[in-house]
């Protein structure tokens, strides 16, 4: 086989490998956000287009650990789908829950109806953990965030309540998506596909 033939698919493969570290249109929610982009973990295979996800309920409960502190949330846009991802102190994740829900969002405290960009709505409820530190101190000044991604419309914590942490993502189209569990630091990764 001639050589060109080979080397413009390793060419674009190379291309493609690169750019998926790039932050291209990112919307960091908090400070340590920023300084933690440089040591993302990718594990194998997650950063493809063509990822057939699920619309289904991703439930993974982690009972009798301590809560975990939420430090940081990022969203930015990749090939085919947009990446949340939540930052976590420590070196372990909290249970989690997440589901699309056709119901109205509602603050965990007050009860109060919560008004989300996009036409489907995608629970993540973090348990135990706290989006707060030791002394009360809240970890995120903006804890509503209009986003420009073509699938994530919007983000807002909605809870942060007696161990329960609880985000809504208002998106394009409720379709499919994928959960990851990466290490150093700890960190959930929601990826939301691109269209339907």
């Amino acid at each position: 086989m001639p050589r060109p033939a080979l080397s413009l698919p390793l060419a674009l493969l190379v291309l493609g490998a690169c750019q998926r570290d790039e932050p291209g249109q990112r919307a960091p929610l908090s400070r340590s956000a920023a300084s933690a982009g440089a040591a993302r973990l990718v594990p194998p295979g997650s950063q493809d287009t063509g990822f057939a996800g699920t619309t289904s309920a991703v439930h993974r409960p982690r009972p009798g650990v301590p809560p975990r502190i939420l430090r940081a949330v990022d969203a930015k846009v990749n090939p085919g789908y947009d990446r949340v991802t939540f930052e976590f102190t420590g070196d372990s994740l909290p249970g989690y829950h997440v589901e699309y829900t056709s119901g109205p969002v509602r603050r965990c405290g007050s009860g109060d109806p919560v008004v989300v960009a996009g036409a489907g709505r995608l629970v993540v409820r973090l348990v135990p953990a706290q989006a707060h530190d030791e002394r009360g101190n809240a970890m995120f000044t903006e804890r509503d965030r209009t986003l420009s991604l073509p699938a994530v419309k919007d983000l807002k914590l909605v809870c942060d309540f007696e161990g329960q942490v609880e985000w809504v993502l208002g998106v394009a189209v409720a379709g499919p998506y994928r959960v990851s569990e990466l290490a150093g630091p700890a960190r959930l990764v929601l990826d939301v596909r691109h269209g339907r």
